[in-house]
């Protein structure tokens, strides 16, 4: 029986998506595991762009009003394998209720190794239907001050709502002086274990923009290799990472 992990983040911005798809995606393409990608914000959906899906016909608002099974709502990327039950890419004025989320998710859990939930930026009643359904928490979070404090504030409504939160994913790191250290921004969340840090990398945005995913197009890139480490914890899989050439390590020394 698989096992359900949310990505969760209070404020928007901060790659919670780009996370979800791509360690998803390496858990798949990688490492050979069966995985399920579900996108819960159904007011901002834009997880199954990532693999170039757009605007789907038959999205999540179909499972959630009984309309179609979960079953009938996947779609599987053709250069990963991965499932994916998209959201609504138009969002309409009917809502949709998540009270049945759990039980429509446990429905596909045998299917899968890993389910994974991409979450709206916001945690609120409408939303514990989601919390419910999902086992694992990732809060994402930046390496500022203010980013730490949303990601703070994120586990404390997570916890709140006896959830589970298992680790922190520090993404956009740079490295500058005025950015807070990953020991510095674990130190915000005591108590969590930072999974890993996710370096800002254009080939990852540039994956998006072509709609592919980033371990498909991009997989040797500094970004990408932080994902397959944090993919590689999660699945509990051992990862060596490639060694870098003698050209790259000296540019390494010299601008660190």
């Amino acid at each position: 029986m698989g096992e359900v992990y949310g990505f969760f983040s209070t404020k928007g911005g901060v790659g919670k998506t780009t996370m979800t798809a791509n360690i998803g995606a390496t858990l798949k393409h990688e490492f050979g595991f069966d995985v399920l990608l579900v996108d819960t914000h159904i007011l901002g959906a834009d997880l199954s762009s990532h693999f170039g899906l757009l605007n789907p016909p038959v999205h999540i608002k179909d499972m959630l009003s009984g309309k179609l099974p979960p079953k009938k709502t996947i779609y599987k990327d053709p250069r990963t394998g991965i499932d994916i039950i998209p959201g609504p890419f138009t969002p309409d004025k009917q809502t949709s209720t998540f009270k049945n989320f759990q039980k429509l998710v446990k429905s596909v859990k045998d299917d899968y190794d890993f389910i994974f939930v991409d979450t709206p930026p916001w945690l609120g009643k409408e939303t514990r239907g989601i919390i419910r359904g999902v086992e694992h928490c990732i809060v994402v979070g930046t390496p500022t001050v203010s980013g730490m404090l949303e990601a703070k504030r994120t586990r404390e409504l997570l916890t709140g709502a006896k959830a589970s939160v298992v680790g922190l994913v520090l993404n956009f790191y740079r490295g500058y002086d005025y950015e807070l250290h990953p020991e510095e921004a674990e130190g915000f969340l005591k108590g969590t274990p930072l999974l890993g840090v996710v370096p800002e990398d254009e080939r990852i945005r540039r994956a998006l923009g072509y709609g592919v995913p980033a371990v498909v197009s991009s997989p040797t890139s500094p970004g990408v290799q932080a994902i397959i480490e944090v993919a590689s914890v999660i699945g509990d899989v051992d990862y060596v990472p490639p060694r870098k050439g003698f050209l790259s390590r000296v540019l390494g020394r010299l601008f660190g």
